[in-house]
């Protein structure tokens, strides 16, 4: 049991290590052969997702807050019209 343990946690060490090695060389190698301005480029899409998203969300929560107030107010007048007929009754059974 115990050399079953110390080659199971061997092997994960080892791998980590060359997993971490192996990124970290891609990455050096893609910063290397990738051109400034395709890098740039590839940032500013990047940010100009991120606005876009940041935007829909602002609206859609913009929308929320007024749909809200549309319901308040439409309900409000509902009542009004309505009065005690509008309230809720309790379903009677059929039976």
């Amino acid at each position: 049991m115990r050399r079953r343990l110390t080659w199971l946690l061997g092997g994960w060490l080892i791998g980590t290590a060359s997993s971490v090695w192996l990124r970290r060389r891609v990455r050096r190698g893609v910063e290397r052969y990738t051109p400034e301005h395709l890098r740039r480029e590839l940032a500013d899409q990047g940010t100009a997702m991120v606005r876009s998203v940041r935007r829909i969300a602002g609206e859609f929560s913009a929308a929320t807050r007024d749909g809200r107030a549309e319901v308040g107010r439409t309900r409000s007048a509902l009542d009004h019209e309505y009065g005690d007929r509008r309230r809720h009754r309790p379903i009677r059974s059929l039976r």
